[in-house]
């Protein structure tokens, strides 16, 4: 294997890692989206009661997902300067 063969394949494997442009891509609002529209779907009924359990498995999946890939809620800084007043007439 000579050097240029080298670079060949180590440009080769970049290419793999980097993303595609125009590739089709999920957020995750979209993640949030799918969630609500299985939990809309649930309740207007439809889903037979034998794909219930399916349906449930796959939406508490999409939601864990969701959870984990959201960034933590930080606290608006009205709540905070509540918090701050309530403590000082303590």
């Amino acid at each position: 294997m000579t050097v240029s063969d080298k670079a060949e394949t180590i440009d080769a494997k970049s290419d793999v890692q980097k993303p595609v442009e125009g590739a089709p891509a999920l957020t995750v609002n979209d993640l949030a989206l799918v969630a609500n529209i299985i939990d809309l779907a649930v309740q207007r009924g439809a889903f037979k009661g034998a794909e219930a359990e399916t349906v449930g498995t796959t939406f508490r999946k999409v939601v864990a997902i969701v959870k984990h890939l959201a960034p933590p809620k930080e606290e608006s800084k009205e709540e905070v300067k509540a918090d701050d007043k309530s403590s000082a007439g303590e």
